[in-house]
């Protein structure tokens, strides 16, 4: 199969652009006004001081960006699998012009197994691990002690 050419790639990557690029600001916002105000990116960290299955996935992004590999895997070995998933995806994309094949039963298969897995690392290493811990800076605790 002949994959795309470098003018159709680019063609596909301004396309896909347009499409997202609305969700794409609105994240870039909201990690932008998150990190400056210095408050939890994640939201359940922030109203209920709960870690989510997600929790150490956007260290472990910056980790494996600054080289520390192994201590973005201990953050969250997730992150991994969705990187090789996304280069994957956008090899198929980008490169052959076509679907990931299997995608669909993929990504269902990846959240289901990194929810069991939060499940372990809830029982194994909460609260004293991070990222599995709990935060007193939340908006519920807060509320509680306005009206406590």
């Amino acid at each position: 199969m002949k994959g795309l050419s470098i003018q159709e790639i680019w063609m596909r990557i301004r396309q896909d652009l347009k499409t997202y690029h609305r969700g794409l600001f609105l994240a870039a916002a909201y990690l932008g006004i998150t990190c400056a105000l210095g408050i939890p990116v994640c939201p359940m960290v922030l109203f209920w001081g709960l870690p989510c299955p997600g929790c150490g996935m956007t260290r472990a992004a910056l980790l494996f960006f600054k080289g520390k590999w192994n201590t973005a895997w201990q953050m969250h070995p997730f992150f991994f699998v969705l990187l090789v998933l996304a280069a994957v995806a956008a090899a198929f994309r980008y490169g052959a012009g076509r679907s990931m094949p299997g995608f669909k039963r993929i990504v269902p298969a990846v959240l289901i197994l990194s929810i069991l897995f939060y499940v372990y690392r809830m029982i194994r290493y909460f609260p004293g691990q991070e990222p599995m811990t709990y935060s007193s800076h939340n908006i519920l605790r807060l509320l509680a002690d306005i009206h406590g």
